[in-house]
């Protein structure tokens, strides 16, 4: 279960929204109508760098704690939030 929880952190779900972002824009490139295909490939270049930064940054903070569990989910949790905070607040 540790393992798990080692993986599944708020950064690794952020990720995971990066992918969507990527895969959604890919979507709508392929099949969608003219205006879709003109307006989506933003989706896959905000898909990039999100999901490329929120992997490099899981993957130093597991290296920084020594993949201490609880020490990482503190310090995502807290990254995560403060994202969200200034994002609300612009």
């Amino acid at each position: 279960m540790e393992k798990l929880a080692n993986w599944i952190t708020p950064l690794t779900l952020g990720a995971l929204v990066g992918l969507y972002e990527i895969l959604h824009g890919l979507f709508y490139v392929l099949y969608g109508t003219p205006d879709q295909k003109r307006d989506y490939p933003l989706e896959i270049v905000l898909g990039l760098p999100i999901l490329a930064l929120c992997l490099v940054v899981h993957w130093v903070i597991r290296r920084l704690t020594q993949s201490a569990t609880g020490t990482i989910w503190i310090i995502e949790s807290i990254l995560v939030g403060l994202i969200i905070y200034g994002f609300y607040r612009s």
